[in-house]
């Protein structure tokens, strides 16, 4: 959130998914509404959104270069830490997406392999940044700890 609140965040151990910048970015504010996987999930729900501390540079140059995507300056976008929330709905294969999904909220970038699974997510909020460690996969963290924490302490937890 621009303000620094938080939304109504869930308690306790939360899911999470670390993504390269600018991936995290465009989920946490709404831009990209699919996130593709070579692998899927059973799990729907609320689920954090961690960027990990890689960029994604040619992507990200992309994007720039060819969208009106307001996307912030490299070294503006936030890095090892949750950015924000969301709530997965879906995980399917591409040809089982909703047909009023498009391709800018799906991928900007190349194309999509048809093995792979697509992680649909909404109602999507951006956090001030809460630093921490991230995973491989779908990992928890521990909000209450997390909040808690000082800034510096917060990486530690993970």
């Amino acid at each position: 959130m621009l303000d620094g609140a938080y939304p109504t965040l869930p308690t306790g151990l939360t899911k999470a998914l670390s993504l390269k910048q600018p991936f995290a970015w465009l989920i946490a504010n709404g831009y990209l509404l699919v996130d593709d996987r070579t692998w899927g999930t059973q799990y729907r729900g609320p689920l954090l959104i961690h960027a990990s501390k890689g960029l994604y540079e040619a992507y990200y140059d992309y994007l720039k270069s060819s969208t009106d995507i307001p996307l912030p300056t490299k070294d503006k976008l936030e890095y090892g830490g949750v950015v924000g929330l969301a709530n997965l709905v879906l995980c399917c294969r591409p040809k089982e997406l909703p047909a009023n999904i498009s391709r800018e909220q799906r991928a900007h970038f190349g194309g999509v392999n048809q093995e792979y699974f697509g992680f649909l997510f909404d109602q999507a909020s951006p956090l001030k940044l809460m630093p921490c460690r991230g995973k491989l996969g779908i990992f928890e963290i521990n909000l209450d700890e997390l909040l808690t924490a000082e800034p510096i302490a917060q990486a530690e937890l993970f």
